[in-house]
């Protein structure tokens, strides 16, 4: 089973999606949006690495996601494959 993060394809989420391919997660173009894949059990995205700010972090699950999240604080997205 593979985990995903959809997110839109502007330059504000370009950090995130620097981030999760530094968590070892692929990137494709879907659309509008980037698919983020893995087939890790688990990734945690940490905002500080980021440097984006509090309120576009939030944003970042608008794109959708295939799997569960455990937590998403102002600090951390921390998501694991359904299957876990």
């Amino acid at each position: 089973m593979t985990l995903a993060l959809y997110v839109l394809a502007v330059p504000e989420f370009a950090p995130v999606v620097r981030s999760a391919e530094a968590a070892g997660m692929d990137v494709r173009a879907a659309g509008d949006y980037l698919e983020l894949t893995t087939t890790a059990h688990e990734v945690v995205l940490r905002r500080e690495v980021t440097g984006m700010r509090t309120a576009v972090w939030h944003a970042a699950l608008t794109g959708g996601l295939v799997g569960r999240i455990v937590s998403f604080t102002p600090d951390t997205l921390h998501l694991v494959r359904e299957d876990a």
